[in-house]
Formats: C-alpha cells, structure tokens, sequence
C-alpha cells in the first residue's frame, strides 16, 4: 500500500472551513480514483496545521489520482488560511493498523 500526505499550515481559526472544503471538495475526488483505499484528516486546532492521509493500493494508482486532486487540494489550503502551497509527499506503508 501507498500513501500521500498533504501538509497544510493555515490559520488556526479556518481549521472548520479547511475540513468541510477537503469533505465537500477533495474526499469526493479520491473515493472516484482507482485504487483509492481511504482517507485521514488530521487537525491541529492550536497551530492551525492539517495533515491529510490518502491510501493508494499502488504507487500507479497514486501517481494517476494526482491531476484529479491538485485543484481542490489548492482550494482546501486557501480555506484554511494557509500562506503557502501544501507540502505534498509520497510514502510507502510499511505498517498499517486500524484504530478502533
């Protein structure tokens, strides 16, 4: 399994408009992607930094979801305040478990 996490450093006071874009905008987008297998959104409500998690069943299906994303990932970051571009990067999962 693949992921891609997208770090967003916003305004602490836009983390519930940078949650209900990525619900409403980018969420959507990933459960239509081949390959998709989930999706985590973490929030910091004190520094106002956002960390969402996608996995991917290939690196391909990864690669591919890319374009498909990119604007809504943008938009997510400028309902949170975010000064800068998200930092978007790759990993391979090497272990994974399910909270419950």
């Amino acid at each position: 399994m693949h992921a891609r996490t997208t770090t967003i450093e916003g305004d602490p006071g836009a983390i519930d408009a940078a949650v209900s874009e990525v619900r409403a905008g980018v969420l959507p987008l990933l459960e239509q992607q081949a390959g998709f297998k989930g999706f985590t959104l973490h929030v910091n409500r004190s520094s106002g930094k956002v960390v969402g998690t996608s996995y991917w069943d290939s690196q391909e299906a990864m690669d591919a979801s890319e374009d498909a994303v990119r604007g809504p990932r943008e938009e997510a970051a400028r309902s949170g305040g975010a000064s800068g571009s998200p930092v978007v990067e790759q990993f391979e999962v090497a272990i994974d478990t399910t909270a419950e």
